[in-house]
């Protein structure tokens, strides 16, 4: 399952060299993180309030190209794997069809209680899909 979204560079994401500042990418990649759910008919929002929490355990992002301000990108989306209680979503930026990065986020099920759980039914079947 992918998703892509497209969004402009805001100048509040840049820095001092005029490019996107590399905590930047990591909101990207929730934004697109959030749609790819959505996609996939699950609202993230409601996850929550039925008491399923998706925390961030690990994120890695490898930088090609610098991304400025106003320009249009795309953010590819695709969930890679569930491994006992972990998802893994993998990411990809792009300005037309050059990949500027690319990169990963791992989570956690976990229940409000902060415990890790394993991943309720109705996720690995709209993820299998």
């Amino acid at each position: 399952m992918e998703c892509t979204i497209e969004f402009r560079v805001r100048y509040a994401e840049t820095d001092q060299m005029k490019f996107a500042h590399h905590a930047a990418y990591i909101v990207w990649f929730e934004m697109a993180r959030i749609e790819l759910l959505r996609k996939i008919d699950l609202s993230y929002a409601q996850m929550e309030r039925d008491g399923l929490l998706l925390p961030v355990l690990e994120v890695n992002a490898r930088f090609y190209k610098p991304a400025f301000f106003d320009e249009l990108l795309q953010i590819r989306a695709r969930f890679n794997e569930i491994v006992k209680a972990r998802l893994r979503i993998d990411y990809q930026v792009y300005r037309d069809e050059q990949r500027i990065c690319e990169g990963y986020s791992v989570h956690a099920f976990m229940n409000c209680g902060g415990r890790p759980v394993r991943p309720p039914q109705f996720f690995l079947e709209k993820f299998r899909k």
